[in-house]
């Protein structure tokens, strides 16, 4: 493995994923829509407020998403990839503070799976295009992105990012094997949620690799350069 592309990954991973560690959340009155452990299934769900950085620049979601209101129930589904097991998960609404994660997955051939019920996301009434969702698989120590399906499939991929300072990306490709298959800058600073979109229905499945380069501006602090790269699947069956 390049080592080099290694450690850009790890870092990335590192720096902007923010997964939480696999450890229990408070118990607490399941009526309430505070953060805690939920049963029937097993989750970690709630509102849960989080101190962000000045500085930070966050990936919030890789997802295919089509959902227009909440039924009784919501599920998610993460393919599964060769050698990949165990993925890490979490689904949140910054708009209005919303978490979940450490869900128990059920598993098939196919992939993992979660259904739970949406008292919390009707109570707190989160917006359904507000939801973001971001899982990845580890290979040896390098994390696999996968996208996470909510609700049924929308035919395209959203790559979400979050900032509370002004940035913009200059660059922003996806390549495949070192070749761009896709290209779309956003050259005007915005602060808050940055999202792009790509319709992969016609790229092979395989692995993909997300190169940007983001230029952000903090409050009363000098300009920054930030250039990440990010290894995630792909398979078009996803999109249908």
């Amino acid at each position: 493995m390049n080592y080099k592309v290694f450690l850009t990954s790890l870092l990335f991973f590192l720096n902007l994923s923010h997964f939480p560690a696999r450890a229990s959340c408070p118990e607490g009155n399941p009526r309430s829509t505070e953060y805690i452990r939920r049963n029937q299934p097993t989750r970690c769900e709630g509102i849960r407020r989080e101190p962000i950085s000045g500085n930070s620049l966050r990936l919030i979601s890789i997802a295919i998403r089509n959902i227009s209101s909440y039924g009784e129930t919501l599920s998610l589904q993460i393919p599964r990839i060769n050698g990949g097991s165990n993925p890490q998960i979490k689904v949140q609404s910054l708009d209005k503070n919303y978490q979940l994660d450490n869900p128990s997955l059920s598993a098939d051939a196919s992939g993992f799976k979660f259904i739970w019920d949406t008292y919390v996301l009707k109570r707190e009434n989160v917006p359904v295009d507000s939801l973001r969702a971001l899982a990845y698989f580890l290979s040896g120590s390098q994390p696999i992105h996968i996208p996470v399906i909510l609700g049924n499939s929308s035919g395209i991929y959203e790559f979400v990012f979050y900032t509370p300072s002004r940035a913009k990306f200059s660059t922003f490709e996806i390549l495949r094997e070192g070749k761009q298959v896709y290209s779309s800058p956003r050259n005007n600073f915005r602060s808050g949620e940055i999202a792009f979109t790509w319709d992969g229905s016609k790229a092979p499945a395989g692995r993909y690799e997300i190169h940007f380069i983001a230029n952000i501006e903090p409050i009363n602090q000098p300009a920054q350069s930030l250039e990440r790269r990010l290894v995630f699947e792909h398979n078009p069956n996803w999109l249908k």
